[in-house]
């Protein structure tokens, strides 16, 4: 069986179905949640948890809520490590 290459959209699109929110940044109101973005290496994503202007989360929220996707996104069959910058998802070995 080939290894699933994770995409964007794809993941964003499974962080939605599982419920959670996505952001949507604009000049003014908006609304926290995550956020995904490919790498220039194909077969990497990253997702972050963005918060609006005038919302200031602590480090121990920022890593619940990538720590939530992180299990959303490895319960589909992709691998995920968590750094300082949210979720690397990476395609899962074997």
């Amino acid at each position: 069986m080939a290894a699933k290459i994770p995409t964007a959209s794809g993941i964003s699109r499974l962080l939605a179905a599982a419920g959670h929110t996505r952001a949507v940044v604009k000049m003014r109101g908006g609304r926290s949640g995550f956020a995904v973005t490919s790498s220039v290496h194909e077969g990497i994503v990253t997702v972050r948890h963005c918060a609006m202007l005038g919302r200031s989360p602590s480090a121990e929220q920022y890593e619940q809520w990538h720590e939530r996707y992180a299990k959303t996104i490895a319960a589909a069959g992709y691998a995920t490590d968590i750094d300082d910058l949210g979720v690397i998802v990476t395609a899962k070995e074997g």
